[in-house]
């Protein structure tokens, strides 16, 4: 057989959850049209999984407990697929979109992140020093001459010429994301734990930004005033273009470009970068350029994080970052075991919690404080 079958594996439990993309889904259809292996292994895997409540409509009184029994008895006798899923990917594909919580377990875990972001707000800090909290509800700020809009996790704004290229920090925390139009209209998407310095205008020779973090930026063309956006340890210069930028890792940044060119610069080195690749930065200032995977890298626009072979210290920075929990290993010895599999913003933690403790390797709890304990 040509094609891996762990890949046409991952093919069929994405079509049987159905969260296939197209383009996997022509892709499947051709290797069982010229693999017959590759046929096999989707009927098997039909058979074992598609039948299976766990992939319907749950009844509200069917416990968690009960969903798991029954996989792990359907399991037993299908040893080739236990050997390809020894890690929680698969299932967390299959089961993140589908399985239904009970209503006490459901209610415990949108509690839990409500808990951990209650306090936590998106900030506008103006040149004076104010603060604006953004929130999560759509409205319109007038704060003198200056007219703010919050709408739809966005803000854009209209600000006096006397503003000028006076400085406004945009502070996004954990368990957030945002967006912002700047006034040359360059769209710039925040991620969790993030803070972008900008001025309310570009009166100057340059535009010019600051971001410590995450970010998605598609820069508005001018090629008159190149944008230039500083990292902690490097500088961006473009002209137009859309790139995403990675501090969070504070001795190694991430530039990945998407469309159009850029130059990247440190106090040793400087790389002009290509689409389609992306370039990492020490804290020495030298340069690494490398092709980069676009779901992988970009997949957190839409709420999505792919873990490839991270252990549980990765995986407790994205917790953290993203649901604003904070996350204990009790267990030193398997804080290194490495996983892949992906995690979804958009639902409870307890979905991706409860898929890696299928694997066997791990459990959790909450404790009185809120803190999670990973074991």
């Amino acid at each position: 057989m040509s094609v891996n079958p762990e890949y046409i594996e991952q093919l069929v439990l994405d079509e049987i959850a159905g969260v296939i993309t197209p383009e996997d889904s022509a892709t499947l259809n051709n290797l069982l049209v010229k693999e017959p292996e590759a046929l096999v292994i989707r009927n098997d895997l039909y058979k074992q999984y598609s039948e299976h409540p766990a992939l319907h409509d749950l009844p509200n009184t069917l416990s968690v407990e009960k969903v798991w029994e029954g996989i792990r008895k359907q399991r037993k006798g299908y040893a080739f697929l236990r050997a390809a899923m020894g890690i929680a990917a698969a299932i967390l594909v299959i089961f993140g979109s589908h399985l239904l919580f009970s209503p006490g377990a459901r209610k415990s875990a949108l509690a839990q992140k409500e808990l951990a972001t209650t306090n936590n707000n998106i900030v506008l800090r103006l040149p004076g020093g104010q603060e604006v909290n953004l929130g999560n509800s759509q409205q319109k700020v007038q704060i003198g001459d200056l007219t703010l809009q919050n709408k739809e996790k966005k803000l854009s704004y209209v600000a006096p010429s006397h503003y000028g290229n006076q400085t406004a920090t945009l502070v996004v925390p954990q368990g957030k994301d945002y967006a912002l139009t700047l006034s040359d209209g360059t769209e710039i998407q925040l991620n969790a734990a993030t803070k972008l310095s900008f001025p309310f205008s570009f009166d100057g020779n340059t535009r010019e930004i600051t971001v410590s973090g995450e970010a998605y930026v598609k820069v508005a063309p001018d090629a008159t005033k190149p944008f230039l956006v500083h990292l902690p340890n490097s500088t961006i210069q473009v002209l137009g273009t859309e790139f995403n930028v990675n501090t969070y890792d504070t001795d190694q940044e991430r530039v990945s470009l998407v469309k159009g060119a850029i130059k990247l610069g440190t106090n040793k080195d400087s790389i002009l970068l290509h689409p389609g690749f992306s370039v990492s930065s020490s804290q020495e200032g030298n340069l690494h350029e490398i092709p980069f995977d676009a779901e992988e890298i970009l997949s957190w626009r839409q709420g999505i994080y792919i873990f490839q072979n991270a252990n549980v210290k990765d995986m407790a920075k994205v917790i953290t970052r993203w649901f604003g929990i904070q996350v204990i290993v009790d267990t030193p010895t398997k804080a290194h075991h490495k996983f892949r599999g992906s995690i979804n913003k958009n639902q409870p933690i307890q979905v991706f919690l409860d898929g890696l403790k299928f694997t066997g390797q791990f459990d959790y709890y909450f404790d009185k404080d809120s803190v999670l304990h990973m074991q």
